[in-house]
């Protein structure tokens, strides 16, 4: 039998448009990439000519887009060589790099083709006079061939480059979007960005942090941040205790960072930038919730544009950690710490009570008073102090002489008034607690009473690997259940066993017994666990050391990244010298794109009541019968688990008819990808935090610990709001067999629902994050 050869064929246009979304997330790309590519001329032309008068004119059409600059331009051996070169740049070199140019990928070119058909690029350069144009249709391009027209012009003495793209009709951006998207990443240059005429340059940070009024300001000179961070700093404060920190001429281990930071507490949203270009808004754990603007030239953004390196964000989180520290001990010593929540979490988190003196407590009779001035009030005889709220004890302990200092009724400030008191105070406890007034014996026990016993002891075991022993009795105060813990590390939960919680689950025992393990799983999770916490083993430091060695396994990376265009590179030689075949790169590129995109439509959503049919009645149980101690609180909780169950739908919905599941009526499904790899993280208590803005809505979860987190980011192609925003969210994740969801807070729920016939399309990016201390 004899062997023959067939050709092999490639379709070109067709594996550049792969190319082109799986790097970039929006269709919109090519604005960004050209005009990022201009300003990287004008910034190169600048460090030659500082006097020169930069420009960048956009002009969209519904049938063209043109890019055009005055900037340093290109020689035919650099368009040659470089644009036209997947994975070649000429602005890696210390030229650029001292210039602050924002890209160094030189795979800008191919995001042109996610929409066009044709490119025209005319360029004029300062170093060598040539002008140059090229042409390449996307029909005519051919892997390794000779296909895109060139032809050298006489030059005009007006250098810079302009780049042309004919928009494919079925792609046809609108003028006003396309003022959106640019407005997004031009609008702090201090160089002239015009879109149709209309400047969107040169806007004041104020546009995004407005200025606080009636503010204490101080300005410190080369101030120490913490013993890695140096910098020049401004800080302000209002009454509210609103922080707002300015940080410039910053040094970090002794190597100065070329940018700024200028931060706002309360606001969640993070804008990071790269020589004044807009990368990409994030959101990093502090206390303060601090966001606003960072613009440093140590930024990396990913080959997308879209997000920051992972080494990027770690930088970026470390020094707000460090800032958290600084903003804590600047407001410790003002009378506005005593109105901020923040700084108390902060205190009592970090165990800083020496911090406290200007924190204010209750004396009865009397006013409220400095913690700092009741060192000098039991200097000599020590003060009683109660934590409780009858007001007999409060009448028999207060008198003139020997006033009574009342404890705050909530954390964290009641957590800062004990650590305070206990350490530099001399007091006396005035008792309060409550106590078991009758205990059952074992023997005594109905079948019902021995099986949630033993349920409960299971599930904090195997869920919070904490051993207990459940008890019944009579409880005073009221209380639905009591913990203790002996010396022995022991922890005791005591069941009130005539209170209507008990009974209700008791009664499922033995009449409705298939809804009894779900109704105890939820008992442990919402009653439970915030009396348990600070005993289970994953909230040290040890222990979440121990989860990070566990969860950290082999997994692949959901976005380009600097480094991973090397890979690209590779993968382009490796075509070229004949090493791999082009399917062979392409399937690779399109299991990449499976792995993190995530498709959803309407016959993907399903009803909460639907697929976890006893949810919501549980969560309305507990919280009417006061079995849930702080209704929505944004402490680490652990996730609603039905391990037991299945469900195919990507989204889950709760309809209006139906109370909302804490505040929320729409969860998304991790992609598989993400369940896989990252599905252990969301079994340990954790932190919910949302923040949106533009294209992307980027959900953090912070361990329960504290040292670590996770971010899962989305992309769309549509808005995800008309406004930018975020905050922290009480924590409702939901875990079933094979699928988790998260909770998508009601300010964006339209943007996740999609409507009959309609596809939402989201890119994902997901990622542990360690949250280093100083100590560290």
């Amino acid at each position: 039998m004899s062997t023959q050869l067939i050709s092999f064929h490639v379709d070109t246009k067709r594996v550049l448009e792969v190319l082109a979304k799986q790097i970039y997330q929006s269709p919109l790309a090519l604005l960004r990439e050209n005009t990022q590519n201009a300003y990287d001329a004008i910034l190169l032309r600048r460090q030659r000519d500082p006097n020169f008068e930069p420009k960048i004119e956009i002009t969209v059409t519904p049938e063209f887009i043109t890019v055009s600059d005055n900037g340093i331009g290109m020689s035919f051996d650099e368009i040659r060589k470089n644009f036209w070169q997947a994975g070649s740049s000429s602005k890696n070199n210390e030229e650029a790099r001292r210039a602050g140019v924002v890209g160094t990928f030189g795979i800008g070119a191919m995001a042109n083709f996610g929409i066009a058909d044709v490119l025209e690029v005319e360029s004029e350069s300062v170093v060598t006079g040539e002008r140059t144009k090229c042409i390449a249709h996307l029909e005519n391009l051919k892997f390794n061939q000779d296909c895109i027209e060139t032809e050298q012009l006489s030059p005009v003495g007006f250098p810079g480059t302009r780049v042309k793209a004919r928009i494919i009709s079925q792609n046809q951006v609108s003028e006003v979007e396309a003022k959106r998207y640019v407005a997004e990443f031009v609008s702090l240059l201090s160089i002239d960005v015009f879109l149709n005429g209309e400047l969107l340059s040169r806007q004041s940070t104020e546009r995004f942090l407005p200025r606080f009024s009636g503010v204490a300001r101080e300005v410190l000179l080369a101030a120490t941040i913490s013993s890695r961070l140096v910098a020049d700093v401004v800080f302000e404060i209002t009454q509210n205790a609103d922080i707002s920190i300015v940080l410039t001429e910053l040094i970090w281990m002794g190597i100065p960072l070329q940018g700024q930071l200028s931060l706002r507490s309360g606001n969640p949203a993070l804008r990071t930038f790269r020589s004044g270009f807009g990368l990409a808004t994030v959101s990093v754990g502090s206390t303060y919730q601090f966001g606003g603007i960072a613009d440093m030239l140590n930024f990396q953004p990913t080959a997308g544009r879209e997000a920051l390196t992972t080494d990027s964000m770690q930088l970026l989180q470390t020094i707000v950690s460090d800032v958290d520290v600084f903003a804590s001990i600047a407001l410790s010593k003002r009378p506005e710490a005593d109105s901020s929540t923040p700084f108390m979490q902060w205190v009592a988190s970090h165990r800083r009570f020496d911090l406290c003196g200007n924190l204010r407590i209750l004396l009865q009779p009397g006013d409220r008073t400095n913690l700092s001035e009741i060192i000098k009030l039991t200097e000599k005889v020590p003060l009683p102090v109660y934590g409780g709220s009858d007001q007999s004890v409060i009448t028999s302990y207060s008198s003139e002489d020997r006033p009574l200092l009342l404890l705050a009724r909530s954390n964290p400030r009641r957590q800062c008034e004990q650590g305070f008191l206990a350490a530099y105070c001399k007091t006396s406890d005035v008792s309060d607690a409550p106590l078991v007034e009758r205990l059952s014996a074992r023997n005594q026990w109905s079948s019902a009473q021995s099986a949630l016993a033993f349920r409960i002891e299971n599930v904090l075991e195997a869920d919070y690997f904490l051993n207990a022993e459940v008890r019944f009795g009579l409880i005073s105060h009221g209380l639905a259940l009591l913990v203790e813990r002996s010396g022995e590390n022991k922890t005791t939960i005591t069941l009130h066993q005539a209170g209507p919680t008990i009974l209700t689950i008791l009664g499922l025992y033995d009449h409705q017994y298939s809804a009894f393990g779900s109704m105890v799983k939820d008992f442990v999770r919402t009653a439970i666990f915030p009396k348990v916490a600070e005993y289970v083993p994953s909230s040290t430091r040890q222990g979440a050391e121990a989860f990070l060695r566990a969860i950290k396994k082999p997994r692949d990376v959901f976005e380009y990244e600097d480094t991973d265009t090397s890979n690209l590179s590779a993968i382009w030689l490796d075509y070229t010298e004949g090493k791999i075949s082009l399917t062979e790169a392409v399937t690779m590129s399109k299991e990449n794109v499976r792995n993190s995109v995530q498709i959803v439509e309407s016959s993907s959503a399903a009803q909460v009541r639907d697929v976890v049919p006893d949810l919501i009645a549980n969560e309305e149980t507990f919280r009417n019968e006061g079995a849930e101690p702080e209704q929505y609180s944004f402490d680490a909780a652990p996730a609603i688990t039905r391990t037991e169950q299945k469900s195919s739908a990507k989204l889950l919905v709760i309809s209006d008819d139906m109370p909302a599941l804490r505040g929320y009526r729409c969860f998304i499904a991790l992609t598989e990808k993400a369940r896989n790899d990252m599905g252990d993280f969301f079994l340990q208590p954790h932190k919910t935090s949302v923040v949106w803005g533009g294209q992307k809505a980027l959900f953090i979860f912070l361990h329960h610990s504290g040292q670590v987190g996770l971010y899962y980011d989305l992309q769309t192609n549509g808005t995800i709001a008309s406004d930018s925003g975020g905050r922290a969210y009480p924590t409702c994740t939901i875990v079933l067999k094979d699928r988790i969801y998260i909770p998508v807070p009601n300010e964006i729920m339209t943007s996740f629902v999609p409507v009959a016939g309609e596809r939402k399309r989201f890119e994902i990016r997901c990622d542990l994050l360690r949250v280093e201390s100083e100590e560290e």
